[in-house]
Order: structure tokens, then sequence, then C-alpha cells
């Protein structure tokens, strides 16, 4: 997988939503509201008209794949970014499946599918997490993809041991919230899940990269 492959899967994935969109648009009512936004218990809580809906992923494709494509250029640390490129990449690629999922999501609402959209909506979520943990313990220091705290920024040996133990809790969590999306779990449990995910993904890694950075000045102070 390379740069100019995930550019045209991009366009692909551009290209399909917006004939997906037109499609199942064109079908419906012209005053049916659909989803654009769920809760943590994975439950629809924001509408707007059929287009609006339908068009927002792909819109948010189209963003992230332009940020993605231009991000070599924008990263001040290239040498790290040239050593990371299974994150980069696996990030870019997490993103549009996550966006044709999102849609997936919508159109499952505006179709009647018997699969419910947050189905769609979890599973992206969790796949998200698991691509992109698997890569993040091969990384590098970046300023713009990664756990960016002054201690990671500050030594390589930190950068590396942290993300190191995230990409181990994400694909974990990713995995766990990836098979609840299909499981009959009550809506609070859901939201429970989600956030002690994203609590431990995002917690432990901060707090662990400043207990390195502590340990890594006590070795230099002492020698």
């Amino acid at each position: 997988m390379t740069r100019k492959c995930l550019l045209f899967a991009s366009i692909a994935t551009v290209v399909a939503m917006l004939l997906a969109a037109w499609l199942v648009g064109s079908s419906l009512p012209a005053d049916l509201p659909l989803p654009t936004h769920w809760s943590l218990s994975g439950e629809s809580d924001r509408f707007s008209d059929k287009w609006a809906a339908l068009l927002m992923p792909v819109g948010l494709v189209g963003t992230l794949s332009a940020l993605f494509y231009f991000l070599p250029a924008l990263e001040p640390r290239r040498q790290g970014l040239e050593r990371s490129q299974g994150l980069y990449l696996w990030s870019w690629a997490a993103m549009l499946i996550l966006g044709a999922l999102i849609q997936l999501a919508v159109i499952s609402v505006a179709l009647r599918w018997s699969v419910h959209g947050t189905s769609f909506i979890l599973s992206g979520v969790g796949l998200v997490f698991a691509l992109i943990g698997n890569q993040l313990g091969k990384s590098r220091s970046m300023y713009l993809i990664g756990i960016r705290t002054p201690w990671t920024l500050a030594s390589e040996e930190v950068w590396i041991k942290t993300h190191r133990l995230a990409g181990k809790l994400m694909v974990a969590g990713g995995l766990l919230v990836f098979v609840a999306a299909f499981l009959p779990l009550p809506s609070g449990l859901i939201a429970t899940l989600i956030v002690g995910v994203l609590s431990a993904v995002v917690l432990i890694p901060i707090v662990y990269s400043y207990l390195l950075w502590r340990s890594e000045q006590r070795r230099n102070e002492a020698s």
C-alpha cells in the first residue's frame, strides 16, 4: 500500500459514495429526515434532510483524504513520518473505511435494513482503533500523527515505549468495540464500554509517557 494507491482509493471511495447517495436519495421522500449524529449509547440524536445526511460522510471522506495526502508537506518532523509509513497509510485507510460505514449507517435507516445503523458506526470505530493501534508501536516521533504529549515529543525512547503500550490498548479496545457492535447489548452498557475504552486509550498512555520521561530525567541527572 502506497500514498498513490490510497489517493486512487480515496477518489474511488468518494465516487462510489456519491453514486450510492444519489441512488438512495432519489428513491426517498423529499421530506424524510435521516440521522447525522449518534450518542455514545448508539442512539440517533440529530437529524437532517436526506441529502445532507447522505452527503455528509462523502464530505468527511473527501476532506480527510485531502488532509492525509498533503500531510507529508505539513509535517515538520519528516524523517519521523518517513519511518512511520505504516501508521500514516493505515490511518488514512481506516478513515476511508469509517466514512463508508457512516454512510452505510445512514442508508440502513433510510432503507430500513434489519441491521441497526449503529452497528455500522460502532464496528467502524472498533476497526479504526484496531488498525491504527496495530501500527502505533512501529511509529517514530511526529507532530501531526500519534500521541503528542510534551514528553513523547521530547524523547524518542518515551515516544516508542508509550506508543507500544497505546497500540496494545487500542487493538484490544477496538476488537472489544467491534464485537460489541453486533451483540444485543443495552444502550447504557454500550456507552459505558465506549467511555471505558476511550479513557484507557487516552489517559493511560499520557500518564505512562510522563512517568517514562521522569524516569529518563532521573537517569540523566544521576549520570
